[in-house]
């Protein structure tokens, strides 16, 4: 289970109260210019906070060495911290992420009823695309073949699957660190048996 913060914590904006944290273990070490490099928004994934690239990158904070994660995720209700850096120009946009606290990378996230595991530092999530994952699952496929050519870690396989009721579904993806976590996500989801994975590049799968 995740820390549960004290009465006082949590009438605290996660943002103030990680920053009255911070503020008490530097102690007169804190300053304009780190207050200005704590985040203000981050992902949570679980029990991981993700936080982004630009976050703690003043030299103060190296110092702190472990302590650091570890009150920024105290303070969070978190066990894990990562933080993003800039996706790689690789062809499969790899997230550049650092595990900075935690043994994995292994999430689980719940959208639209659908639960998705993945590896933050190994591929990406994307929030933004919410809405065509809701059209996708209220397409009426029922007793229907859909070939999804770009999977990925299943944004529209897991869909047409759980909510569109597609018979089956050829999923191709040539990333291996997707083509695990789509795995991994049909079996959470109970739909294994209705889908087969293409691994490889969807010209030639």
């Amino acid at each position: 289970q995740d820390p549960v913060p004290s009465r006082a914590a949590r009438r605290r904006s996660p943002a103030q109260r990680l920053r009255d944290e911070l503020r008490r273990l530097l102690g007169a070490g804190w300053c304009g210019e780190l207050e200005r490099d704590v985040p203000h928004a981050w992902q949570r994934h679980g029990d991981l906070v993700l936080l982004s690239e630009d976050s703690f990158r003043a030299e103060p904070w190296e110092r702190l060495g472990p302590a650091l994660w570890d009150t920024v995720a105290k303070a969070l209700g978190a066990r894990r911290v990562a933080r993003r850096g800039r996706v790689m120009p690789d062809g499969m946009r790899s997230p550049r992420v650092t595990l900075l606290l935690g043994q994995h990378g292994w999430v689980e996230h719940v959208d639209n009823g659908i639960r998705y595991t993945f590896d933050v530092t190994k591929c990406m999530f994307s929030p933004g695309n919410i809405t065509e994952k809701l059209r996708v699952a209220s397409l009426p496929c029922s007793g229907e073949v859909v070939v999804d050519l770009y999977a990925g870690i299943g944004y529209f396989t897991l869909p047409f699957l759980v909510h569109a009721g597609a018979a089956f579904v050829h999923a191709c993806e040539w990333n291996s660190h997707a083509v695990e976590a789509l795995h991994r996500s049909l079996v959470l989801n109970g739909v294994r048996d209705r889908c087969r994975i293409h691994s490889g590049d969807s010209r030639q799968v």
